[in-house]
């Protein structure tokens, strides 16, 4: 993953309907990403709506993050 060789830590975000597509190409694939998963759909949906979606990427980003923080502190000790 270039982007992890540059310092970026890379998430995919996904609607719950297309996580199985996400799954069988990452195993294709052979790659694990870092996957947040939202609820669908995402179209269609009014301001508000699209709003809530984002608060839960964003909380799923932050989650994930301070579980990798975590899993860091805990190899370096």
């Amino acid at each position: 993953m270039e982007l992890e060789r540059r310092g970026v830590v890379p998430f995919l975000i996904v609607t719950s309907t297309f996580l199985p597509l996400v799954r069988a190409q990452a195993k294709a694939r052979k790659v694990e990403p870092r996957v947040v998963v939202v609820d669908h759909p995402i179209g269609g949906l009014d301001g508000s709506e699209f709003a809530t979606r984002i608060d839960a990427a964003y909380a799923g980003v932050a989650r994930a993050l301070d579980e990798m923080r975590t899993d860091e502190m805990r190899r370096t000790r």
